[in-house]
C-alpha cells in the first residue's frame, strides 16, 4: 500500500514567511525548492538535521492551543530533514487560532487518490522544476533585489500560479463535489464522452495533467483555437469546442496568461493575510476578472491584472474596480531583437526579451480591502503573522462588508480574542 503523502496548495517556501522565527538573510538561510521538489538551505550552519534549526516558537502574537494542523485525516510522521516553521491558523469552524507545523497545513492528503503512484510522481517533480523557478523570483520579490524575468520565465512564473490555484482545494472540491452551474455540468458531460472520461473527479486531474505536461505556447495556441471557435460570442465557446483539456479551464488559463504582472508592498504598519483561497483570489464583476491575488509573504502579492482593465477597455461596466490605476505599472522591456517596429508581430518577440518589474507601495486601504475579499470568502482557515494587522483588516471589513461583500462574515470572536492578545502583550 502506497504511503500517505500531503500535498501543499500553498508552497511551504510562501507559507514559513508567516512565522514569527522566519527571517531573510543575504546568505539565503531559507528553503528555496529545488527541481526535485525539495527545499535546502545554503548556509553551513543550517544544514538540514542541524541541531540550529529553527524550532517553530511560540511568539507572542499567537494564541496559545493545540497542534492539529487543518488536515482531517490522521497525522503520518514529518521526515526529520525539513525545518520547523509555525504559523497562526484560525479555523473558522470552532472559531479557534493556534499555531501549525507548515508542513501540515494549506494542503491536502493524498490530492491524487485513485491516481497511479507512477502519475503522482511524474507530475509532483514536473510542477517542482516550475516552482523551484518561480520561488528564485519570490525571494528576489522579498530580499529587494532587481526584478527582472525574461519571457520564457515569465510564461513559467505564470503556468506555476495557475496550476497551484487550479491544485487548490476549492477548484478540486468543484469537480469532487459537483459544484457546478447546470451550462458548466452540461459541457463538463460533453468533455467527459469526448475524451472517454467515466467520472467528473476525473476530469480535474485530466485537466491538471495536461496544463502540467504541456509548454504554454502550446496551451496559448490552443486557447486561440477555443477562442476562435466563437470570437462573437464567448459564452457559446463552452458548447462548440471540444478539445484536450475542458473548455472552461483552458480558457481561466489563457486570460490569465494574457494578464499583466505586478508586484505589491504592503506599507509600512499593514500586511496581507492568507486563507485556502489567496492563491488566486478575485476582484471582479459581472464575470469579468479585475484582479488576481497571489499572496507571497505578508509584505508581498504577485497581482494578475486584466489588460483590457488596464488598457481601459471595460470601462463602461457599471462597476470599477476596488483598486486604482496608482497599483499598476508596466514592466520596462528590454527587446533583444531591437526596438518594436509599429506594425510589430510575433515574430519581432523572442524568448529572451526581458522584463523589469517595480515594487508598487499598495497603501493600508487597498491592503485592508484585498484582506478582506479573503475574509469574505474565507471557507475553513485564515492566516495572519501580526495581531495587530490582523485586528485592524477585520476592522476595515466590519466597516465597508455591507455595502462591498455578498458573505459579510461576522468575526467578533476573532477580533476580541486579538484585542485580548494585544492587551497582554502591551501590559508584559
Amino acid at each position: 500500500m502506497a504511503q500517505s503523502q500531503f500535498h501543499h496548495y500553498i508552497p511551504r517556501f510562501i507559507l514559513k514567511t508567516f512565522a514569527d522565527d522566519f527571517t531573510l538573510t543575504t546568505s539565503d538561510t531559507d528553503f528555496i525548492a529545488n527541481t526535485t521538489g525539495v527545499f535546502k538551505a545554503t548556509d553551513p550552519d543550517l544544514r538540514l538535521g542541524s541541531s540550529k534549526r529553527g524550532k517553530g516558537k511560540r511568539g507572542k502574537r499567537g494564541h496559545q492551543g493545540g497542534t492539529r494542523p487543518p488536515s482531517e485525516s490522521s497525522r503520518p510522521s514529518r521526515p526529520s530533514r525539513y525545518f520547523s516553521y509555525n504559523i497562526n491558523v484560525y479555523r473558522v469552524k470552532d472559531h479557534s487560532s493556534e499555531l501549525n507545523d507548515i508542513a501540515r497545513v494549506y494542503g491536502l492528503e493524498d490530492m491524487y487518490r485513485d491516481i497511479n503512484e507512477y502519475d503522482c510522481m511524474k507530475f509532483e517533480k514536473l510542477l517542482s522544476k516550475l516552482e523551484s523557478s518561480s520561488s528564485m523570483f519570490i525571494r528576489k520579490i522579498w530580499s529587494g533585489e532587481d526584478l527582472s524575468l525574461t519571457r520564457a520565465q515569465l510564461a513559467d512564473m505564470k503556468k506555476f500560479l495557475c496550476i497551484m490555484m487550479y491544485r487548490g482545494e476549492h477548484r478540486r472540491g468543484q469537480y469532487y463535489e459537483g459544484m457546478f452551474d447546470m451550462m458548466t455540468y452540461m459541457s463538463i458531460a460533453k468533455h467527459m464522452e469526448h475524451k472517454n472520461i467515466e467520472r467528473v473527479q476525473d476530469v480535474w486531474f485530466d485537466n491538471l495533467k495536461w496544463l502540467i505536461e504541456t509548454p504554454v505556447d502550446e496551451i496559448m495556441k490552443e486557447f486561440t483555437i477555443a477562442f476562435n471557435a466563437a470570437p462573437k460570442d464567448p459564452l457559446s465557446i463552452i458548447g462548440k469546442y471540444l478539445g484536450p483539456i475542458h473548455v472552461t479551464e483552458l480558457l481561466d488559463f489563457g486570460l490569465m496568461v494574457y494578464n499583466y504582472v505586478c508586484i505589491w508592498e504592503a506599507e509600512e504598519g499593514s500586511e496581507f493575510i492568507l486563507s485556502e483561497g489567496c492563491f488566486g483570489s478575485f476582484e471582479g464583476f459581472m464575470g469579468i476578472c479585475f484582479h488576481n491575488f497571489f499572496i507571497v509573504s505578508p509584505r508581498y502579492a504577485i497581482v494578475l491584472v486584466n489588460r483590457q482593465y488596464m488598457w481601459g477597455g471595460i470601462d463602461d461596466l457599471p462597476r470599477k474596480s476596488w483598486f486604482g490605476d496608482h497599483l499598476h505599472a508596466n514592466p520596462e522591456t528590454v527587446y533583444v531583437k531591437g526596438p518594436l517596429p509599429k506594425n510589430h508581430t510575433g515574430s519581432d518577440f523572442s524568448l529572451d526579451d526581458v522584463f523589469k518589474y517595480r515594487r508598487i507601495i499598495a497603501p493600508k486601504k487597498d491592503v485592508y480591502t484585498v484582506n478582506s475579499i479573503f475574509l469574505d470568502a474565507r471557507r475553513k482557515y485564515l492566516t495572519y503573522k501580526s495581531n495587530a494587522c490582523m485586528y485592524k483588516s477585520l476592522r476595515y471589513y466590519d466597516k465597508v462588508k455591507k455595502r462591498m461583500f455578498p458573505n459579510q462574515h461576522d468575526y467578533t470572536i476573532l477580533r476580541r480574542k486579538l484585542f485580548a492578545d494585544m492587551n497582554r502583550t502591551h501590559d508584559s
